[in-house]
């Protein structure tokens, strides 16, 4: 009989410098059916992310811990997990991660809430725009331009009056081009 012990694994990988299949290993193992002592996967698979400094994937992995619990609340457990994940990475202003949060959370109203909450958690997803900025040489020359995407979260609206008036230009240009199709 063969006994697979991932945190084991996981945790020799990470010594050896692999750490894409020590993630690798962890998702294998919580993706499995049946565990025999499934909170100390999770605790050490927690306790790794908290190592890796990947607190967006420690915040769903908590969430996801709490609906596998098994208890008459879990689900409004983890709810509450995501809505103060939400809120650190707001605080923290960690726009990226925050997304990631939010499209897991997503993710588990589909499964497991209703119409109401997948509505609660839509209305917290960003807007993605487009940039530029320029861009600088090691000596601080100029090299150019380079676009990237930012995220605009329907709280942080109130403080960026430009939005505003960036939606009314996009509405205005998208009806030029309508009109022209016409």
């Amino acid at each position: 009989m063969k006994i697979f012990v991932p945190n084991l694994y996981a945790e020799l990988e990470t010594i050896l410098g692999d750490i894409d299949r020590a993630v690798a290993i962890y998702e294998l193992a919580i993706n499995q059916q049946q565990l025999d002592m499934p909170e100390v996967l999770w605790i050490s698979c927690i306790d790794f992310q908290i190592k890796q400094e990947e607190f967006d994937k420690f915040w769903i992995s908590f969430g996801q811990f709490e609906k596998t619990t098994g208890e008459d609340s879990c689900i409004e457990k983890a709810r509450t997990v995501y809505k103060e994940a939400n809120n650190a990475m707001k605080s923290a202003g960690e726009k990226e991660e925050r997304l990631m949060l939010l499209e897991s959370w997503q993710e588990f109203e589909a499964d497991n809430g209703d119409e109401e909450t997948r509505k609660n958690v839509d209305k917290l997803m960003p807007q993605k725009i487009k940039k530029r900025r320029k861009i600088q040489t090691e000596d601080g020359s100029d090299a150019g331009w380079e676009e990237y995407h930012d995220y605009i979260f329907p709280d942080e609206e109130a403080s960026q009056p430009n939005l505003k008036l960036l939606a009314m230009a996009k509405k205005w240009k998208q009806q030029m081009e309508d009109d022209e199709e016409s």
